[in-house]
């Protein structure tokens, strides 16, 4: 896996600078262009993140107690929230995932 980079100026972004985005862009620090998340960067980051929504209720169905469950819960996204930068594609221009 690696990070994305500029689609104007190929500037290897940092794991911390993907961090925060708003709006599904990124402005370049490098170049100052907007980057956009391609439809397929979306599809790629949902696809991973529903599993996630039902982890707690397989947990539950398996008696786990509540504070196991918790656990499991916090770690599962705190790997989701590591790992989100390497699943980001860039381009020029705003791509709607549904058309």
């Amino acid at each position: 896996m690696k990070l994305p980079t500029c689609w104007s100026c190929s500037y290897g972004f940092k794991w911390s600078e993907l961090l925060i985005v708003m709006d599904g862009r990124k402005q370049c620090p490098h170049c100052s262009s907007k980057q956009y998340f391609t439809a397929h960067s979306i599809f790629k980051s949902s696809v991973v993140a529903v599993p996630l929504v039902f982890i707690p209720f397989i947990l539950k169905l398996l008696n786990t107690s509540w504070t196991m469950m918790i656990f499991i819960a916090f770690l599962l996204l705190m790997i989701y929230i590591v790992c989100l930068p390497f699943l980001y594609e860039f381009t020029n221009e705003q791509q709607h995932f549904f058309k």
